[in-house]
């Protein structure tokens, strides 16, 4: 299998009332660290934004924006897919930028529990559909649940019988995001004390 890994970071932030990707970290921005963790996995990456400017001066990785006529995440799904597909790659491996705690075997196991069908990670029996390997294969079906109006990567995944892979609930959960500035003061708190 010939994956890549795609960085979903064109949501608009509104609860951290825009700028998520540039905001700090441990003194690093929420992107660095989060290509950081991708080049980590030994895939080629790729960052998916609605607009050039939500990575201001920060750009090492290649980008491309989001479907325009899709909301959600599902614009990057999709762009990631259709760049994926052009340039001859098996997979497509999903993650967001506002997960700064994501397992280092996130990637391996999803290739292996996969097996060709599309497959998600999960913790303490949730769902994190952003967490997700994509077969290239799948792309018409990705396209025409959006142009039948879906939008939801959940649904997504359900219509695609994809399969879940569970990983344990530490502390913290390697899924917790950061989806506004008391989220982000926890988790600013979390890396203090576990220096």
């Amino acid at each position: 299998m010939k994956p890549m890994t795609l960085i979903l970071a064109g949501g608009e932030g509104r609860r951290m009332k825009g700028d998520k990707p540039l905001r700090l970290l441990g003194g690093r921005t929420l992107l660095a660290r989060t290509v950081e963790y991708a080049n980590r996995l030994g895939y080629p990456v790729l960052l998916s934004v609605r607009s050039p400017d939500q990575i201001g001066p920060f750009c090492d990785v290649s980008f491309i924006t989001d479907k325009r006529d899709v909301e959600g995440p599902l614009a990057g799904v999709l762009a990631g897919m259709d760049w994926a597909f052009s340039n001859q790659y098996d997979a497509l491996l999903t993650i967001p930028v506002d997960m700064p705690w994501l397992p280092n075997d996130l990637a391996d196991r999803l290739i292996r529990k996969g097996n060709g069908h599309a497959v998600f990670a999960a913790s303490g029996g949730k769902a994190h559909p952003v967490c997700a390997l994509w077969p290239i294969d799948y792309l018409s079906a990705v396209q025409r649940y959006a142009e039948t109006g879906g939008r939801s990567l959940r649904g997504l995944l359900e219509e695609l019988n994809a399969g879940a892979v569970e990983w344990p609930v530490g502390d913290p959960d390697p899924f917790d995001n950061i989806n506004d500035p008391a989220a982000l003061a926890q988790a600013e708190r979390r890396l203090q004390k576990s220096r």
